[in-house]
């Protein structure tokens, strides 16, 4: 894509995880790091040392992506304290494994309202900051489990699928109005070793994901501006087998290499 040094890169749930990582990684090409999370106590504490180490400037700021309110104060923070950003990552998100009737509907409610909800509230305050930018780019972190069953992970699941779709229209509206200057990576990849999916079982062929290895990979896509990011190499197939299989098989194959009962035994937390 282009050169990612003195790019302003915002990250959601950036603090820790998947995020802290990729914003590790940004840091090493020369990117300036803004990280936004909602362990505000955290943020206080940590001076974010490893990522200032590699000579990036790092500015962190509490919030929380469900309220649309705290957003706009925030990007007003932003704009007037590192100016506009170029790289929008939205990576917040939960998970509460568990049967369906066993999980709580504020926990259902919370699932699509940071998974998915907080990925449309984050650009509907900063997609015209990016349009505005000579050159931007957009991450959202979906799922592999969006392609297909999760149980014992239902809305987890279904909220992952949302952002695939919702990222794949917007970016095909962004075309249409002559925006290629923006791209955007959708990020799909299976479990990672985080703390979030603590007690789930690896399927056949699928092994749990480091989050160095992910970060990696999605800063390559952003350099090429590759639509999708799907780790490890076995869940570019699941698309493919489950538009050419019967149901039955493709059911079948779910159960027998252990993807269908892998979140039975969850007890991550998150993110």
């Amino acid at each position: 894509m282009y050169n990612l040094k003195n790019k302003k890169v915002l990250i959601t749930g950036g603090a820790r995880g998947i995020g802290r990582q990729i914003a590790t990684e940004f840091a090493k090409c020369g990117s300036d790091i803004i990280i936004c999370d909602l362990d505000k106590s955290y943020i206080e504490k940590n001076n974010f040392q490893d990522i200032k180490e590699f000579g990036a400037s790092c500015f962190a700021y509490s919030l929380d992506v469900t309220n649309y309110n705290d957003i706009i104060k925030v990007r007003e923070q932003i704009i007037k304290e590192v100016g506009h950003i170029n790289i929008l990552v939205n990576n917040a998100g939960v998970v509460f494994g568990g049967k369906f009737l066993d999980i709580s509907i504020e926990k259902h409610k919370i699932t699509y309202d940071v998974n998915t909800q907080g990925i449309v509230n984050m650009l509907h305050v900063f997609l015209e900051d990016l349009i505005e930018q000579k050159e931007s780019h957009i991450v959202n972190i979906a799922s592999a489990s969006g392609f297909t069953s999760l149980p014992s992970g239902t809305t987890y699941a279904s909220s992952k699928a949302a952002v695939t779709s919702f990222s794949e229209s917007l970016i095909n509206e962004l075309k249409q109005d002559n925006h290629n200057h923006v791209g955007m990576t959708i990020v799909c990849p299976a479990y990672v070793n985080t703390g979030m999916f603590d007690g789930v079982k690896e399927p056949l062929f699928i092994p749990m994901l480091t989050p160095e290895k992910l970060a990696r990979k999605i800063i390559k896509a952003v350099r090429r501006n590759k639509r999708f990011v799907l780790e490890p190499a076995f869940i570019k197939f699941i698309p493919i087998l489950k538009a050419l299989s019967p149901n039955s098989l493709f059911d079948f194959l779910g159960r027998i290499l252990g993807g269908y009962s892998s979140m039975k035994f969850w007890q991550g937390h998150k993110k």
